[in-house]
């Protein structure tokens, strides 16, 4: 394979990982949810000249199906948002994000009836252990921001089986811009409904966090991650993003003192283990269908 989607990859998952550095500092006098819907909103919006030019628009039926993705994800990004701002255990909540992916197969079984195979089930144990690992080595305090990452990666879950199941026959800017613009919209409208800004005002230094957030963490990372997977396999691609959550750890160490205990990176090990095997036999098939008869 190309080496450059590969580090192209990695960078991807260096700016994903940075977005929950951008993300905390913006939100210390952000309010949370108009965070979310103002850079969803704005990144939407950055995008949709690319999806006019580049692609056909969508159906009525594409863009209600793209619309009812958006707001799945609009939903989890909001209970996301919410953990991390009671909380500077970024890094183990990162790899408790990690799990939706986890969580899809069985969001799909229940919802389409696609029952997971018997591969799903020999990884999903490990994952559980890694989970519990974590939460019982990390100080979650009173905030319940544990309850707010594992409904975060819930939810994202049932969107990523959603949009596997409804959304293969949308274009993938397209896509990409309705999903945003309806994380906007459910942001926007949560914080008008719920939220107030601060009577001091927004500090330079936070809107710098936020601009970062706009176009580095999402802008950015979304066009260096369509142009990485126009020329890699999805098995591939799978495997290279699990490094977000081990970035994401280093960044909040770093940062936030994050303390790195035995158990911690036990737990961050069995996680990142089981979604390395569960991603073990798409990769395999990939390489057999490669291998030349």
């Amino acid at each position: 394979m190309n080496r450059t989607p590969l580090l192209l990859m990695v960078l991807v998952t260096l700016l994903a990982a940075a977005g929950w550095l951008f993300s905390k500092e913006a939100i210390r006098e952000l309010p949370p949810a108009a965070f979310i819907g103002s850079r969803f909103l704005l990144a939407a919006l950055l995008l949709l000249p690319l999806a006019w030019l580049r692609e056909p628009p969508p159906t009525r039926a594409q863009l209600v199906r793209a619309a009812g993705c958006g707001t799945l994800l609009g939903a989890s990004l909001l209970l996301w948002v919410t953990a991390i701002s009671q909380s500077d255990a970024l890094g183990s909540g990162a790899f408790i994000m990690s799990v939706a992916t986890l969580m899809a197969p069985l969001a799909a079984w229940a919802a389409f009836r696609a029952k997971p195979g018997r591969h799903y089930w020999l990884t999903l144990p490990i994952a559980i252990a890694g989970l519990l690992l974590l939460s019982s080595s990390t100080h979650w305090g009173v905030s319940l921001s544990l309850f707010w990452f594992l409904a975060a990666a819930t939810t994202l879950g049932i969107q990523l089986a959603v949009h596997r199941h409804f959304a293969q026959s949308i274009a993938p800017t397209w896509l990409t811009c309705i999903q945003l613009a309806m994380t906007g919209l459910l942001g926007t409208l949560l914080s008008l409904l719920t939220e107030q800004w601060p009577e001091a005002g927004v500090s330079h230094g936070i809107w710098g966090w936020f601009a970062a957030s706009v176009l580095i963490a999402t802008t950015l990372r979304y066009w260096l991650l369509t142009h990485a997977l126009s020329k890699m396999t999805t098995a591939h691609a799978a495997l290279m993003m699990l490094l977000e959550p081990v970035w994401t750890l280093i960044l909040s160490t770093l940062f936030y003192s994050e303390p790195l205990g035995g158990a911690k990176l036990a737990g961050a090990g069995l996680v990142l283990g089981a979604l390395v095997l569960y991603q073990l036999p798409l990769l395999l098939r990939s390489a057999r269908l490669k291998t030349p008869a």
